[in-house]
């Protein structure tokens, strides 16, 4: 694990904590990083590719930092609560 996340990525960390925010170092290193949602972790470390998501952008709106998430379904836009609540990143 990257020196530059903390223990919020962890796929042992089930805490749910509403104060979460990206700062922009953080999300930027999420940058083309694999992410699953919480349900399909029993798939890795090699999910399969429709069970995979990718972290493709990094936005700044209403003073908070967003990352987008880009699955093969859907595009989604993510808080860090959001993000550390319902995605695992995969294992590089």
């Amino acid at each position: 694990m990257s020196e530059d996340f903390g223990n919020e990525y962890d796929v042992s960390f089930f805490e749910w904590n509403t104060d979460l925010q990206f700062n922009l170092k953080e999300a930027c290193a999420l940058m083309c990083r694999e992410v699953v949602r919480n349900r399909d972790v029993k798939f890795l470390p090699t999910s399969p590719v429709t069970k995979t998501g990718n972290v493709v952008g990094v936005l700044a709106m209403n003073d908070e930092i967003e990352v987008i998430v880009r699955f093969p379904e859907e595009m989604l836009q993510l808080c860090k609560t959001e993000f550390c609540g319902d995605y695992k990143l995969v294992p590089e």
